[in-house]
């Protein structure tokens, strides 16, 4: 394990309920945690360089399976903000590109640093890594889960809304996608109402639509399915687009964009939603495939505040889990 580290400016962060060990999704954290961890940020986002010590002597390694433009660079300003040392590990340059198990690698690497981050393919890649770790491990992509994404949108959502509870939602495209299946997630721990709009064969899984249910239950919030675009942007305050070809699925891209062309969100699209529709978006984007020029870079769009907000949110994350304490090594 490695030596403790300075923790000063922690009991300014009261977090209510249980910190999780890791972030693998979004509910990972039950309401009053992600309440806590936006708050955080957001005042982190106010005054960036006002936790400088309270991590320093600390590192994280940073696992990147997949390419990385928002995720690399903001978990590495978000480390150095809280005087952490980001290792950035590519997998082809690591032993874990060359026969080394996934939980090897999580053992190992926890005597060294105090977090992990991945962003790989499977899902299950993260769960191995979470349970060899002895430190926290974050999700920073998988194929199903994108938490840290989801973060930085509620954020967004919640500076310009003022709260997240009962905002209506949609989203339009691939139901299947990480982004969609986190942004769930988060709708449904915060109480949001979320329609998705996809082909047939495009759904979320039912897995994650269960739990999102189950937690909806509890929050006051909502999902539901329907196959017209027009029909999910009703009343809708935040427009969602996302990506037709997933980098795990290049292969696919002629299909999806016969399958998906009718799930472009342009400015008519926007224009069936509420008055104070605003349009969301993970990037990178495709321009005039998934979203339009004139929506990504005009007065509606929220998409700059949610890329700006991957750097706060994340340092939020890592503040409250290497905070929260460590776990006894195996």
């Amino acid at each position: 394990m490695p030596p403790p580290v300075s923790t000063r400016g922690a009991a300014r962060t009261a977090v209510p309920g249980k910190v999780p060990d890791d972030l693998l999704k979004v509910g990972d954290l039950d309401p009053a945690v992600l309440a806590a961890v936006l708050d955080l940020a957001a005042e982190m986002k106010a005054e960036p360089l006002g936790r400088q010590d309270d991590l320093r002597g600390a590192s994280i390694g940073c696992i990147f399976e997949k390419p990385s433009t928002r995720t690399q660079v903001s978990l590495a300003v978000a480390a150095h903000r809280l005087g952490m040392q980001a290792l950035v590990l590519h997998k082809d340059s690591m032993q874990l590109g060359h026969g080394e198990t996934v939980a090897d690698t999580g053992r190992v690497l926890s005597s060294y640093v105090d977090a992990i981050t991945v962003r790989t393919f499977e899902h299950a890649t993260v769960e191995q890594l979470a349970d060899a770790a002895t430190v926290p491990v974050v999700n920073a992509l998988s194929n199903t889960h994108h938490p840290c994404q989801s973060l930085a949108d509620l954020l967004a959502l919640r500076e310009h809304f003022g709260a997240l509870a009962g905002l209506r939602t949609a989203f339009v495209g691939d139901g299947t996608s990480n982004t969609c299946h986190s942004f769930l997630s988060a709708c449904a721990a915060s109480g949001m109402h979320l329609t998705i709009a996809s082909p047939a064969g495009y759904e979320p899984t039912e897995d994650v639509l269960g739990d999102a249910r189950e937690a909806m239950a509890r929050t006051g919030g909502s999902v539901s399915l329907v196959p017209e675009p027009a029909e999910a942007v009703r009343g809708a305050q935040a427009v969602y687009a996302e990506v037709w070809v997933p980098m795990d699925k290049p292969g696919e891209k002629d299909l999806r964009a016969r399958d998906l062309t009718r799930y472009r969100v342009d400015d008519a699209l926007l224009d069936r939603a509420g008055p104070d529709a605003v349009a969301m978006h993970c990037l990178p984007a495709v321009r005039g495939q998934e979203i339009t020029s004139e929506v990504l870079d005009g007065p509606r769009s929220l998409v700059w505040r949610q890329a700006a907000n991957r750097l706060p949110t994340a340092q939020a994350v890592l503040h409250t889990l290497i905070t929260a304490g460590r776990r006894s090594p195996n």
